[in-house]
């Protein structure tokens, strides 16, 4: 379970690639902001085995969690985040911009003041937990100050089961100082899971997905031959991973009633968007499960199979 940004406000059908996320959302129900140590928290405390954070680097070399590249659409600042110290960002309101009636309120202005997190933070709050990092800026410089961050702190990724995401630079980067750490780009994701859409039927594993990773969309498994149990091996067996969505559009699950789209044999990634809602339903489902699969195991032995 990958807690998308932690504990999020919910965005509109598509809101979260807006040109300003802010002013997509629905009505909130919690005072959450993503990204910032509460929502991390939270996330990690409602059983959440990874934490999504967008992180971002300042003007002195800070790198904050922070969803988007400038400051002017959730914040009452203005430019891009690379233009501001660390110090000047934690004096802004990440909440300023948040809008569920194109502007007529703003239900969590002067709730965000102070909430700036630093990637060191964030770590703080649980060495041991999993985090998948992408970058507001994705660039090889963003991507080098958190490799040299990650050192500082003793952090080896690949030991630790964090993983990375971004574009072709950054990630070769990330890829170059953590090797055996779970990696990918878009493009690199889309060639595997388009290549096996292809060639699934024939038993053979396209050579996009070596060391890759498949985006499994849960409303479009259909077109996956063998999902989910053969397909999860194929991939494993080459080095990959596969990583399921609500849907074709990258968005993760939102509601309980998504939960029975994931079979009960799949072991591999899922991405959560509302993980106030479905964290504390997954959850028990999946220890169902866990216990489902040791009674099978334990009929299995006393039956010496």
């Amino acid at each position: 379970m990958i807690a998308n940004g932690g504990i999020a406000q919910q965005y509109l059908p598509g809101g979260r690639k807006s040109p300003c996320p802010a002013t997509q959302i629905l009505p909130p129900i919690h005072d959450i902001l993503e990204d910032t140590e509460r929502a991390v928290l939270m996330a990690q405390r409602m059983g959440a085995d990874m934490v999504a954070v967008d992180l971002a680097r300042t003007a002195d070399n800070a790198l904050v969690l922070f969803p988007d590249a400038t400051l002017d659409c959730r914040t009452n600042g203005k430019g891009p985040v690379a233009g501001a110290t660390l110090a000047q960002l934690r004096a802004l309101d990440l909440g300023y911009g948040y809008t569920a009636d194109k502007g007529a309120t703003f239900p969590l202005r002067g709730k965000g003041v102070g909430l700036a997190t630093t990637l060191e933070q964030a770590i703080d709050l649980n060495p041991r937990a999993r985090f998948l990092f992408r970058l507001s800026t994705p660039d090889a410089a963003t991507a080098g100050l958190l490799v040299q961050q990650l050192k500082a702190m003793g952090r080896d990724p690949g030991a630790t089961g964090d993983a990375f995401t971004g574009k072709d630079e950054a990630v070769s980067a990330f890829r170059a100082a953590f090797p055996k750490a779970w990696a990918w780009t878009d493009e690199g994701a889309q060639s595997c899971t388009g290549s096996y859409r292809l060639m699934g039927w024939t038993g053979l594993t396209p050579g996009a997905c070596q060391s890759g990773t498949l985006v499994a969309p849960l409303d479009g498994t259909f077109t996956l031959w063998g999902w989910p149990n053969r397909l999860q091996g194929r991939i494993t067996a080459v080095g990959g991973q596969v990583l399921a969505t609500r849907d074709g559009n990258g968005a993760g699950l939102r509601h309980a009633a998504d939960l029975p789209l994931i079979p009960v044999s799949y072991h591999g990634h899922v991405m959560v968007d509302d993980f106030w809602t479905v964290g504390p339903a997954l959850r028990p489902s999946l220890d169902a499960r866990t216990n489902e699969e040791a009674i099978a195991a334990q009929n299995r032995d006393e039956q010496g199979e």
